[in-house]
């Protein structure tokens, strides 16, 4: 279902107005709230004013995409990540029902009544138990592997880890065994421990530098398997960081025989059109992370599906706003959607429609 072109733009109506509106909200909750001074201190208002400028954010962007659930979702990730900064639930219920009082207050009735529903599905979110995550390395196959690289790339020592992994690769372990079972859960253990502020931004980032430097390594074995034929275009939307999710999907593309060519982020639309026209590319991967970048995925596949390109290539999309609201490949105009790595070989074989994945798997 693309998303209707008929409804007034809610969503930019929003985002025209957050700057006042963050600073209207923010005078509310101290008034109502005058202990957030002490406890906080004067940086704790602007700390404030930055998340409910976040929050309004998010908000016109999931309105702009037609989905409740991505915004109720990124509350309950926002409430355990400010729970380590000392920020209870009841703060941001609080912030939540200033943003309501401030929206009543300024803008038409109209547009109001359209975005209540998104804010009265938020606070319900926020008042549920956050259910605890468990380790994403326990779910892996090489969960004692996974587990010692991830504690060595943490530790500073990426030599230590280039050497584990190079080691695993000699002793016979699959490379995509590895991208599936080690890098993948790794970077998703490293997400739920920077949300629950068990790790820094500075080790994050360190830590996906490293991984990129170690599959760099392992590429002389990535590109050897024999081509059939296929060729996948993949490319982050927008002005994306998170760029390691959709490089291990191409090379997990190239290890199945699949001329891939990845093109990172930031790149014009027009650019990416005239690439899937020139390679006649079978698959176009778009990864997003960022909720207020996928009506930029609904741009693109429109502008797609206008062009040349649009007559052949099949457009699979994936990233966190796709893994929460699962229909939402739909609203974009996408032909299909994958979770992880694995998933999205198999679905682009699905899309192409004339073999089977045993055939080609």
């Amino acid at each position: 279902m693309p998303i209707k072109q008929d409804l007034p733009d809610v969503g930019n109506a929003l985002l025209s107005r957050i700057d006042e509106m963050t600073e209207r909200v923010t005078e509310i909750q101290y008034q109502l709230q005058p202990d957030l001074h002490e406890r906080f201190g004067p940086r704790g208002l602007e700390k404030t004013k930055q998340d409910t400028r976040y929050n309004l954010r998010y908000l016109a962007q999931s309105v702009q995409i037609q989905s409740p659930l991505l915004f109720a979702s990124y509350m309950t990730w926002l409430k355990v990540l400010l729970a380590g900064y000392r920020v209870t639930t009841k703060d941001l219920q609080v912030n939540l029902e200033c943003i309501i009082q401030v929206m009543q207050e300024r803008l038409p009735t109209e547009i109001f009544e359209m975005v209540k529903p998104y804010m009265d599905q938020a606070i319900a979110q926020v008042k549920e138990p956050v259910e605890p995550v468990p380790s994403f390395l326990e779910q892996s196959e090489l969960k004692e592997e996974a587990q010692v690289y991830t504690e060595l790339v943490l530790k500073g020592d990426r030599y230590g880890a280039s050497g584990l992994i190079m080691e695993l690769v000699r002793n016979g372990v699959p490379v995509e065994s590895i991208y599936l079972q080690i890098f993948q859960q790794a970077q998703y253990e490293i997400g739920r421990l920077w949300q629950a502020n068990k790790i820094s931004v500075a080790q994050e980032h360190y830590f996906t530098a490293a991984t990129q430097m170690i599959m760099s390594q392992l590429y002389p074995y990535i590109f050897t398997t024999a081509s059939k034929g296929h060729k996948l275009v993949a490319a982050c939307i927008g002005e994306e960081l998170h760029e390691i999710g959709l490089r291990m999907v191409s090379d997990i593309f190239e290890m199945n025989g699949w001329d891939t060519y990845y093109i990172g982020a930031n790149v014009p639309s027009a650019s990416i059109i005239r690439t899937i026209n020139e390679l006649e590319a079978d698959i176009l991967a778009i990864s997003v992370t960022m909720t207020y970048h996928v009506h930029l995925v609904a741009k693109m596949i429109e502008e797609i599906r206008s062009s040349k390109a649009g007559a052949r290539v099949r457009i699979l999309v994936g990233g966190m706003p796709f893994n929460i609201d699962q229909k939402l490949w739909e609203t974009v105009g996408a032909d299909g959607y994958a979770p992880d790595a694995k998933t999205a070989i198999e679905t682009a074989y699905i899309l192409l429609g004339n073999r089977t994945i045993s055939e080609n798997l």
